[in-house]
């Protein structure tokens, strides 16, 4: 902390982190002090929830279940094959009678496989006097199904289901005795689904039961704490089934959750010891004044700490930063450690070093080459059809042809004009594309008329776009020297151009056949290199000048011409603004 002229404390870097984590590390064991006290029964509240979701879900698809097999059950009942075999069974021939009894057990079968609680399926048919099941078959009665079945039916009020010893049944008489369909219930499913709900908790139990039936499956063989459950659920009339609640049984506090199941007319009940949830949270208060007292220690050591290894390099870097804000490269840090600021003071010696030599040297001579490559590239371009004009104004001038050798003379001066003035390098676009006209009309009267050029007229913002010296020009000599090599055909040149705020594309194209494919794959790498490109001819000249400038955007693309030659986009991105 330091005193300011102005009357203003300035604080430290360091400070303002020990600061910062204080005021962090207070919060925190505050909230950790109110934690401990609410803990517990935040604890409770989330075991309760998970307790009931656990049973509600299983429940609910436990109800589900029960509710699609007993469905099954009633198509059973009501299968028109099922019902003939019931009114007419002992009045059929046989085999129509064999094809119901068939049918009848398809319809058994697709039940047991419908389900994994459901362990076997029958009918039995008065009329036939047999009872057909997916188990046993097809048996004359009595048997040991039928006589299970019908011990079962005795009673007198009529239950949601059957028990038979371990065996749970549904069973369905469709209001009469002449036909009855059971369903045998796995007990080892349900005991097992029953099982993955206790498994949440270790001391806690699942069992399915009722006050009038007790305790009808459990995952316990002690049935002396559900029963006193069962007791205490329908003694409290109150007892709401969405919310568990806490009750003691036999002295022991359990969270207890009930969902009923309508299928079976049962409850699915969980409770859980209340010791298993809080036993845990009886070590915390001994374990928050030992943290208060850590916290305290950690916090001085920390503040110690932070001064020793940020502050101290920290000020040592800032002080020479600051001399360097006076043109003072010739520093060097000194570092004793071996840590990360050692590396930074060791950067920063070898930054201080390499900027001093960079303002020096480097970035002069980097704008010397960069300027001595472009005028390198652009002094390449030799108009080295010169001699062959010569000889054709000589030929004009042998056969009288006066005109034609004054009008090539003219466009022949004014083209080296063009390309041998000195001054600026860049020049208005139409210049330069006028300049390419000139040429094209050049070797049209030297190929004597052989070879022959379209062009397109340009708008009038050409007048105002500057655009590198001889960069259109390359690209039709280029056509004219290898497009039309073979003179059994007219040649012709198709020249056009876009003027467009921010970008200019010139297209240059020919009708020569010459030209293979591979070839043109092969000029597209060339320039897709770019100024890696070591070779410098003429359209690579031209590419390598227009990146240099203009960046990569810009440059040649080449690609097979709709005239079955070769075309070539010449294509400059610019800053509208520049223009």
């Amino acid at each position: 902390m330091k005193l300011l002229a102005t009357g203003k404390v300035k604080w430290f870097v360091y400070q303002k982190v020990v600061i910062v984590f204080i005021v962090f590390l207070i919060p925190l064991m505050s909230m950790n002090i109110w934690v401990n006290y609410k803990g517990t029964s935040f604890t409770k509240n989330a075991i309760l929830d998970s307790s009931l979701a656990g049973a509600s879900f299983y429940s609910k698809q436990l109800d589900k279940e029960i509710y699609f097999i007993r469905n099954e059950q009633l198509q059973l009942q009501e299968d028109k094959n099922v019902q003939k075999l019931s009114f007419r069974g002992g009045s059929i021939e046989k085999y129509e009678e064999v094809e119901l009894i068939d049918n009848a057990r398809d319809l058994l079968n697709r039940i047991i496989s419908s389900s994994d609680y459901v362990v076997n399926a029958g009918v039995y048919v008065k009329s036939l006097g047999k009872t057909i099941s997916g188990e046993t078959g097809v048996t004359a009665t009595p048997n040991e199904e039928y006589e299970r079945i019908s011990s079962l039916l005795n009673v007198k009020q009529k239950p949601s289901f059957y028990r038979d010893g371990d065996a749970i049944f549904l069973i369905e008489t469709g209001g009469n005795e002449e036909l009855w369909s059971y369903i045998e219930l796995s007990k080892e499913k349900l005991l097992e689904a029953l099982s993955q709900i206790a498994t949440l908790y270790q001391e806690s139990e699942v069992f399915l039961g009722s006050s009038d039936m007790g305790n009808v499956l459990s995952t316990t063989e002690d049935h002396t704490v559900s029963s006193a459950v069962l007791k205490l659920i329908s003694k409290e009339e109150h007892f709401n089934s969405e919310v568990p609640e806490i009750n003691k049984v036999n002295g022991t506090s359990y969270f207890i959750a009930h969902n009923f199941i309508s299928s079976l007319n049962l409850s699915l009940i969980m409770y859980v010891n209340q010791n298993e949830i809080t036993r845990p949270l009886n070590q915390f208060n001994t374990l928050l004044y030992v943290s208060f007292l850590i916290a305290i220690a950690v916090m001085i050591l920390y503040a110690y700490s932070v001064n020793l290894m940020i502050h101290r390099p920290l000020s040592k870097l800032v002080k020479t930063f600051r001399m360097v804000e006076t043109d003072n490269l010739d520093l060097v840090i000194e570092s004793k450690t071996k840590d990360e600021f050692h590396y930074i003071f060791q950067s920063f010696n070898r930054m201080a070093s390499r900027l001093k030599r960079s303002i020096e040297e480097n970035y002069e001579q980097k704008i010397a080459l960069q300027h001595s490559q472009l005028k390198q590239l652009q002094s390449q371009i030799n108009p080295h059809f010169l001699y062959n004009s010569f000889f054709n104004i000589y030929m004009m001038c042998k056969v009288g042809d006066s005109d034609s050798a004054a009008e090539l003379s003219q466009k022949l001066g004014s083209y080296y004009q063009y390309i041998t003035r000195s001054g600026s390098d860049e020049v208005p676009f139409f210049k330069e594309y006028q300049h390419a006209l000139d040429y094209c009309e050049i070797q049209c009267i030297r190929f004597s008329n052989r070879i022959s050029f379209e062009y397109e007229e340009i708008s009038s913002l050409s007048n105002t776009i500057l655009v590198p010296r001889l960069i259109i020009q390359p690209i039709v000599e280029n056509i004219f020297e290898h497009a039309f090599e073979d003179d059994t055909q007219h040649g012709v040149v198709y020249i056009g151009a876009e003027c467009e705020e921010g970008m200019v594309c010139i297209t240059v194209e020919d009708n020569g056949t010459l030209l293979k494919d591979e070839a043109i794959e092969h000029l597209q790498k060339k320039l897709a290199m770019g100024l890696k490109q070591v070779e410098k001819t003429g359209l690579i000249n031209v590419n390598n000048r227009l990146q240099l400038k203009y960046g990569p955007g810009s440059g040649l693309f080449v690609s097979r011409s709709k005239y079955e030659g070769l075309k070539v986009e010449l294509i400059v991105k610019y800053e509208s603004e520049e223009v």
